[in-house]
């Protein structure tokens, strides 16, 4: 977790924060937003924000780099989908790696743990 505020691109400490217009344009949905009087827009899914065209959404960008601006949301700024699946690999390579070492333990080893007796040992020992 303390991983994704340092990770963002725009990043989260050094950008701002702005509303944007939802428009359709020549067959896309963009948001569009302005900066030092120059326009700059943020091509978005049509599927999804079709029916919200018109009405106004926060962008977050860097004001050294205003064409990186990405929507201020959990999906698509937090948590990006390549990443997601990415952790969802890991985690399963991870338990298909401990199940394989778990699963079938050798006889030597097994005899070994199950008469393995603690020492005796002092308080602070």
């Amino acid at each position: 977790m303390c991983y994704l505020p340092f990770s963002r691109t725009p990043d989260y400490f050094d950008s701002d924060i702005t509303p944007a217009l939802i428009e359709a344009k020549s067959g896309n949905v963009v948001a569009v937003f302005q900066e030092s009087g120059k326009q700059y827009q943020v091509v978005l899914d049509p599927s999804i924000y079709q029916s919200k065209v018109g009405s106004r959404i926060d962008i977050r960008y860097e004001l050294s780099a205003p064409q990186h601006a990405k929507l201020n949301q959990v999906i698509g700024y937090w948590l990006e989908p390549k990443e997601l699946i990415g952790a969802v690999c890991i985690l399963i390579v991870l338990l298909i790696a401990a199940y394989a070492t778990t699963h079938r333990p050798d006889a030597a080893s097994l005899k070994e743990q199950i008469e393995f007796k603690k020492e005796d040992t002092g308080k602070y020992i």
